[in-house]
């Protein structure tokens, strides 16, 4: 009966392989972190349990990418790392695939600070160049020597206390490892070894450079957003990795971006399912990067007028929105107003609510919760 059980599982994996974005490999179910689960829903990523003993009939295409559990696995050599995309969280098995020759572990008596040293990739948005890993100084965490590192790994970040080494590591896919005396590995697909692989101690900072590198390795959806001269009202459909300054610097055209406060103010971060508006110098298109919205939304509106965006690549209809909204508005590029009115359950003058574009919301009664499917 066990057996039959266990089967019936792996099939159940397997069968919704499709419908998933992360294939989180552990060896049993009880081994599963809490918190890459919780960074996995904050930033929309589903996922499926695949046990190690499954890893040979698994169809990993099916997937975005590979997450590694922070465990030794008694079978790596059955788990397809550099075949596909995939996140290592911990060097045991790195020489295992061709990585490193011997991966080091550190402990110390002091906190550890990781050094970026690398920020020609996104997935140092938002931190800053030197930052603590954890929140005390007992735990340890992986890192490779620059001597057994393999060519063709670049290192992100290093340790304080351990100069020359490697604390997170990445490979573009295409990228041919090689060391002297080893045989050549191919990379197919963005890889990130990680090696601060402690959850229970990160800072949020850690957890930052955690969260960009899934959604890096996972490979972000774009959405292209047409902003005209003067004012635009706008707002950011993807679940997204916003870095503020960034944007303001690639895109010189924004005068300013404020949202709506019980006032308008300048926004020092954006969020999803908020409207904002851009005050633009000339014509011209904004790029942004995130995640596409998979998962149940949830959107506190307060009474009166809410500067509103929906967090879906779809059109939606206002059929969807609570019964205690009663006035949907949106603005053209002019300046004008397009105002639907809900009389008696039906909506006058309807229109459809649109990916990027910011809307005003006017409820009649106090504090209403917004749940929707993307």
């Amino acid at each position: 009966m066990k057996r039959l059980i266990f089967l019936f599982i792996g099939i159940l994996l397997l069968n919704f392989a499709s419908a998933t974005d992360i294939a989180y490999i552990v060896t049993n179910a009880n081994q599963a972190n809490s918190k890459f689960i919780s960074v996995l829903d904050e930033l929309d990523l589903s996922y499926s349990l695949i046990l190690s003993s499954n890893a040979k009939n698994t169809n990993f295409s099916e997937y975005k990418m590979i997450l590694l559990n922070n465990e030794n696995f008694p079978n790596p050599q059955e788990i397809p790392i550099n075949k596909y995309p995939a996140m290592i969280v911990n060097g045991g098995h790195l020489k295992t695939w061709g990585w490193a020759k011997l991966p080091s572990t550190a402990g110390s008596s002091n906190p550890f600070f990781i050094n970026i040293k690398n920020k020609n990739y996104n997935i140092t948005d938002n931190l800053p160049d030197n930052f603590q890993a954890y929140n005390s100084y007992k735990p340890t965490l992986d890192y490779i020597q620059e001597k057994y590192l393999y060519d063709g790994i670049q290192t992100i970040a290093s340790v304080d206390s351990l100069p020359a080494n490697t604390v997170i590591g990445l490979i573009e896919g295409g990228t041919t490892l090689t060391s002297k005396g080893v045989s050549k590995t191919k990379v197919n697909a963005n890889s990130i070894f990680f090696g601060i692989y402690d959850t229970k101690y990160w800072t949020n900072a850690t957890k930052q450079l955690f969260m960009n590198s899934l959604l890096w390795v996972a490979g972000e959806n774009s959405f292209d957003m047409e902003i005209k001269q003067g004012q635009n009202l706008v707002s950011f459909p993807l679940i997204i990795n916003f870095n503020l300054s960034k944007i303001l610097s690639e895109n010189p055209e924004i005068i300013s971006i404020k949202e709506y406060n019980n006032g308008f103010v300048e926004v020092t971060q954006v969020a999803n399912s908020k409207g904002y508006f851009i005050d633009a110098s000339s014509n011209f298109t904004l790029t942004i990067t995130g995640a596409e919205p998979k998962q149940a939304q949830s959107v506190l509106l307060n009474q009166g007028m809410n500067l509103i965006g929906i967090n879906s690549l779809s059109n939606m209809s206002l059929s969807a929105l609570p019964g205690e909204i009663i006035e949907v508005a949106k603005r053209d590029v002019v300046g004008n107003y397009d105002v639907s009115t809900k009389y008696n359950n039906s909506w006058f003058n309807s229109f459809k609510l649109e990916p990027g574009k910011g809307y005003w919301f006017k409820t009649e009664i106090g504090e209403v919760t917004w749940d929707y499917n993307p």
